[in-house]
C-alpha cells in the first residue's frame, strides 16, 4: 500500500461504497414512484442509477468543497461568471448530478428502517465504520475519553446544547482517542434519554467510559477523562479490571473523601502550589492550588512525585515568571487528556461539513472527515516505518491538506497540474466599443427569409428579409440599406433593443 486512496479505502471500504450505491438507488426509485423529484430524472422521467465511481466522485467533491471554500451558495462552484468560472467542481461531477445524489443519498436500506430507532438512518453504516476504526489500529499506552460536538442546528431528538463548548449546538459523540496522535479509536452517538438504555445507578459518565474502554481492559492501558465522567467508583472499578486511570473530579461526587470537601476553606490562606492528598483503597485523591483549587483522582501516580512548572504572576502591577511546585499526577493528566481536542483540531482543518437539514447527512460528512484523519495518521506511520520505499516519498512539509488534495485527485483520476475546466459554450463578451470579429452583411443560402429583428423590435411588424449579419455575436436577419438601414441601427451603440 503506497497511495493515499488505498489508506482511505481502509475505512470507506469497497463493500461500504457498494452498499451506499445500492441503498441510494433503492431510495431514489421509492421516491420517484411516490411522485415528485422530477428535477433529478432523465428526459424520460427515469432515475439514472448511480455507480461506485459516482459515489467516490461525490466524496471527492465534498472534500474539494472543504479545500476550496465558496460559502455563499454551492451553485457558485459551477458558475460561468468571472471569479468562479474555472473551478474544478465541473470536472468532478455535474451540478445537476451532484444535487440529485445529495437528494437521494442513503447509507442504509430504506425498507428496513425502524421508526422507533433514532439512529435508523445511519446505524448500520456507523457500525461498519466503527469496526474499521477499532480493527485497523493498536493504540499506544495512554488513551482518553471526552465529548465531541459535531456542529449542526438541525431539528431532531438527538440535537444537544453545550454552553461551555465552542460548538454549542450539534450532535454529541462520546469519543475514545489515542493521546499520542489523536487517532479516533471508537465513538458512540449520544441520542439523549432512552427508554431502552437508561443509565445505570453509577451514572451516565461511568457507563460511557466503561462501554468505550471495555475492549481494552486489563491490557496495560492508562485511561484519562475529565470531571464529567470521573468518580472514585469509576477509577476503582477500572483499576480492579487491570486498567489504571486518572481524571479531574467534582467534590460532590459520591465516594469523594469527606475530609477534602472543605476545599474553599482549606485553600483560603494558602499560596499557589500548596497541595494535600488522601488515599482510599487504590484511589488517590489530590487537591492542588493553581489559579484556583483543583481536585484529581488517580490510580496511576503517587502523591510524592512533583515537578516545577512556570507560571506568570502579577507583583506590584508587573507580570513576572515564577516556578510553582506541581504534583506529577496533574502534569501527566495535562499531557495525555488532550487526545480528543487534538483530534478535533485535525477534523476542523478543511472539513467537508456543509449545512444540511438532515442530521444524519451531517454525521455522514463527519465520518468522511474521521476516515481522512485516521487514514492520514496510518499513512504517516506507514511512511515512517518504511523510509526506503520510493513510492512513499513525499515532500518534507507534507500535511493534512496535501493528503486531502491527493485524495481528490486519486478519487477522480485528475493530474496534479492541468488546464482548468471551462464551459466551452460560454462566449467571451466583447468590450462595448469594439467587436471581436468582422460584422458583414450576408445573403442567406437558398434564399431563406426570416423576420428583420430590428423592424420586429420597433413595432413595424414581421418583415422578412434574406440578408443577415454573419458575426457569431449577431447571426440575425435584418435589412441592409434601404429606408430604415436596420444593419446600421442594430450595430449602433445607441440601439436600445434586445440583442440576445
Amino acid at each position: 500500500m503506497t497511495t493515499e486512496l488505498e489508506f482511505f479505502h481502509l475505512f470507506f471500504t469497497t463493500e461500504m461504497i457498494k452498499s451506499v450505491v445500492a441503498h441510494t438507488n433503492s431510495y431514489a426509485f421509492m421516491r420517484l414512484v411516490a411522485g415528485g423529484f422530477t428535477t433529478y430524472t432523465t428526459g424520460e422521467g427515469a432515475w439514472k442509477t448511480t455507480t461506485e465511481d459516482e459515489i467516490n466522485r461525490l466524496i471527492a467533491i465534498l472534500i474539494y468543497f472543504g479545500l476550496v471554500r465558496v460559502d455563499t451558495a454551492v451553485e457558485k462552484y459551477w458558475s460561468t461568471k468571472t471569479l468562479y468560472h474555472g473551478l474544478w467542481a465541473r470536472k468532478i461531477l455535474s451540478r445537476k448530478r451532484y444535487k440529485a445524489l445529495m437528494a437521494f443519498l442513503h447509507v442504509v436500506d430504506p425498507a428496513e428502517e425502524v421508526a422507533s430507532n433514532k439512529l435508523r438512518k445511519v446505524e448500520e453504516f456507523l457500525a461498519s465504520f466503527k469496526e474499521r476504526c477499532r480493527m485497523l489500529y493498536q493504540p499506544y499506552q495512554n488513551i482518553a475519553v471526552d465529548e465531541r460536538m459535531v456542529k449542526s442546528k438541525h431539528r431532531s431528538g438527538i440535537r444537544q446544547y453545550m454552553k461551555n463548548k465552542p460548538t454549542k449546538w450539534g450532535i454529541k459523540l462520546w469519543v475514545l482517542a489515542d493521546s499520542s496522535n489523536g487517532y479516533t479509536i471508537d465513538f458512540n452517538v449520544y441520542i439523549g434519554k432512552s427508554q431502552h438504555e437508561a443509565p445505570s445507578q453509577n451514572g451516565l459518565g461511568y457507563d460511557v467510559v466503561m462501554k468505550l474502554v471495555n475492549p481494552y481492559l486489563g491490557q496495560g492501558y492508562h485511561v484519562f477523562f475529565d470531571n464529567f465522567f470521573s468518580s472514585p467508583k469509576l477509577v476503582q472499578d477500572l483499576f480492579m479490571n487491570g486498567t489504571p486511570s486518572s481524571g479531574t473530579c467534582k467534590i460532590n461526587r459520591e465516594g469523594f473523601p469527606e475530609s477534602m470537601k472543605d476545599v474553599k476553606v482549606w485553600a483560603r490562606n494558602l499560596k499557589r502550589g500548596s497541595m494535600r492528598w488522601a488515599r482510599e483503597s487504590n484511589v488517590l485523591t489530590l487537591q492542588w492550588i493553581d489559579n484556583r483549587p483543583v481536585s484529581l483522582i488517580t490510580s496511576i501516580d503517587s502523591a510524592n512525585d512533583k515537578k516545577d512548572v512556570e507560571r506568570r504572576t502579577k507583583t506590584r502591577g508587573v507580570f513576572e515568571k515564577v516556578n510553582v511546585s506541581q504534583p506529577y499526577a496533574f502534569h501527566r493528566y495535562n499531557q495525555y487528556m488532550n487526545a480528543v481536542d487534538r483530534s478535533d483540531q485535525m477534523l476542523a482543518c478543511h472539513n467537508v461539513s456543509r449545512k444540511c437539514y438532515q442530521w444524519w447527512k451531517t454525521l455522514f460528512f463527519h465520518l468522511i472527515d474521521m476516515a481522512i484523519v485516521n487514514s492520514f495518521l496510518l499513512f504517516q506511520s506507514h511512511r515512517n516505518s518504511d523510509p526506503g520505499n520510493p513510492a512513499l516519498h513525499r515532500k518534507s512539509t507534507y500535511t493534512m491538506v496535501d493528503y486531502r488534495e491527493e485524495l481528490v485527485r486519486q478519487l477522480c483520476g485528475l493530474a496534479e497540474y492541468d488546464r482548468p475546466p471551462v464551459n466551452e459554450q460560454v462566449q467571451a463578451v466583447p468590450p462595448p466599443d469594439q467587436f471581436c470579429t468582422a460584422h458583414l452583411a450576408t445573403t442567406a443560402a437558398n434564399g431563406v427569409r426570416r423576420n428583420c429583428v430590428v423592424c420586429y423590435a420597433e413595432g413595424r411588424g414581421e418583415r422578412k428579409v434574406s440578408t443577415y449579419c454573419s458575426a457569431p455575436q449577431c447571426n440575425r436577419h435584418m435589412h441592409v440599406g434601404g429606408e430604415h438601414d436596420c444593419f446600421v441601427v442594430w450595430h449602433s451603440r445607441d440601439y436600445t433593443g434586445r440583442r440576445s
